[in-house]
Parts: structure tokens; sequence; C-alpha cells
């Protein structure tokens, strides 16, 4: 269950309303600054999302990306939520900076609507206002300078659009896979907590800069699935998918594994096969502008 107050409006939202909202909270617990990024290794990443099933997400991209000319898609990863972009945008840009992920995406684009360019969030290679669609689905945690990946996913959006939008997907409060990874993995690991709640609101603050200041927030939730028959062998797969996610190659792996287990069986216990990914979604838009786009979500 979400625990936000309902009460609380989510669309048309200020920058203010975005970081004081519920989904983005809890406020009282933003950090002063980011904490740097978490390292995402090749097969920890790999064995995490052979399990995840992010359905609907990717049906609230497609539907989002519906009829735009030139989206980018930031983190193209598995391209899952770059097939859903390209399918219903006229042309999907992606751009990934891990080598081994562009080669999938290469393979994947061939004969598609999807371009694909290696490249870090930081610096990307196109021209101001390239974009009336940005996606970046996951992607401020591993970035290497939050502030700088910021402003140039604001750069490369097309603030003088009135149907522009960028789209930023994080963690919710409330998600379980975040939550196991905070009370369990980060003290064994000594590293500053997670707050992807502080990740949206410092984007909604840097977009609101460049022209960005009319925000929805929205909901989804993914799951990692479970699917082996004992609770004991459940508990082993969750714990080393868990573990690598965040801390594959940490010289307290195998510690922060061990430390994981009774967490998992007591989650178990409750939700015997899943973790949620429970998600919030921000929405940036150009404010003041008469919207064109017909059958909007917001």
């Amino acid at each position: 269950m979400w625990p936000a107050d309902l009460s609380v409006p989510t669309s048309k939202l200020d920058v203010e309303a975005v970081v004081a909202h519920p989904w983005c909270g809890p406020a009282e617990t933003h950090p002063r600054q980011y904490r740097g990024p978490h390292q995402l290794s090749r097969d920890g990443w790999t064995n995490f999302t052979e399990r995840l099933e992010r359905g609907e997400e990717i049906s609230l991209v497609r539907a989002l990306a519906a009829g735009r000319a030139h989206a980018l898609d930031m983190g193209g990863g598995t391209g899952e939520l770059t097939a859903a972009v390209a399918a219903h945008a006229g042309r999907c840009v992606a751009v990934e900076p891990h080598r081994d992920r562009v080669a999938v995406l290469d393979e994947m684009a061939t004969g598609s609507a999807v371009e694909v360019h290696p490249g870090q969030a930081e610096a990307l290679p196109f021209a101001d206002r390239t974009f009336d669609f940005v996606l970046a689905a996951w992607v401020l945690p591993y970035a290497q300078d939050l502030q700088g990946a910021l402003h140039e996913i604001a750069r490369v959006c097309d603030n003088e659009d009135p149907d522009a939008a960028i789209v930023i997907i994080g963690g919710a409060p409330d998600n379980e896979l975040v939550r196991l990874l905070n009370d369990v993995g980060i003290p064994v690991a000594g590293e500053e907590p997670d707050h992807q709640g502080f990740l949206l609101a410092e984007a909604a603050r840097v977009f609101a800069e460049h022209g960005f200041s009319e925000f929805s927030l929205l909901r989804t939730e993914s799951a990692l699935h479970f699917r082996e028959t004992s609770q004991y062998d459940r508990i082993a797969a969750a714990a080393t998918t868990l573990a690598d996610f965040w801390f594959e190659g940490h010289p307290r792996s195998a510690e922060i594994r061990r430390a994981l287990e009774p967490a998992l069986s007591e989650h178990f216990a409750h939700r015997p096969h899943a973790i949620g990914d429970q998600a919030t979604v921000l929405v940036a838009r150009p404010a003041g502008m008469a919207r064109t786009r017909a059958g909007s979500l917001l």
C-alpha cells in the first residue's frame, strides 16, 4: 500500500509541492547532498533484470510517449522501455554508458526507429532543445554528477514546445527493494542510505530552472519474482540477487548476503514470491502553455 495522503493532488504541482509531496518523501529525511552513485555491476544487473516484471511501467511509458516526434531514452538498459517509446513515438534515441548494453541495444535497433549512442548523462551529445520527450528511468541513482545530469536532461528537451515532457522514474517511499537494501545492505557496506525521493525533488528543482515548472506525479509497481518452490531457495536466490545488485565486488558482499537472509525470511512470510519495486514517476512540462496533444493522460 502507498503511504501517501491521497488528498494531496498529484497533477499541476509546482516545485515546492513536489518536494513536499508524500510520494517523494519522507521529506524530513531528505539528505543535504547526493550520496553519490551506486555501483551497478554487469552480472548483478543482468541477474536482477531477469527476475524483474515491469509491465505497468512499460504501459505508462508507452502512453506518455505516444505522438512524440523526437524522443530520448536515457540509459537504454535492456531495451524494454526504449522499444516501448519507439513503438509510440516517431523516433527514439537511446543513450547508454555501458558498452555491452550498447551492443544489445544496437542489435535490437536494427530495422527499427531506434538510434543508439554510447554516452553519459552528464555530457549528452545533442544540441539544445533536440527532443520533445526525455525519459530517465531508474537512472539518477547511478549518476556520477547528479546536478550535471539533470541540467543536461533539461537542456536537450524543448522548453518552447508546449507538449514537451521530461519523465523521471525512481523509487517510491515504500519501495520494498530499496527498503531491504537500505535497512540491511547499506549499514553493512558502511555507505550513506539511498533516498530516491530526494533525487526526484532535486530533478524538479533543476527542471524548474529550465522552464519545466509544471509537474505531475504518477505511480507504478514492478516486482522481482522468485518462483523457487521452497522458501529456503527463494531466500538464498533473493539474497544473492539483492546483494549483487548494489554490492557485487564489495569487500563485504558475502556478509551483506548473509545479513539479508533473516529480513527476506520475514518478507517472504507475508509476500512469498515477490519483492516490490514501487516507483514514483515525475512528469515535468513547460508551464503556462496551452497543450495541443489530444488524449493526454495528464
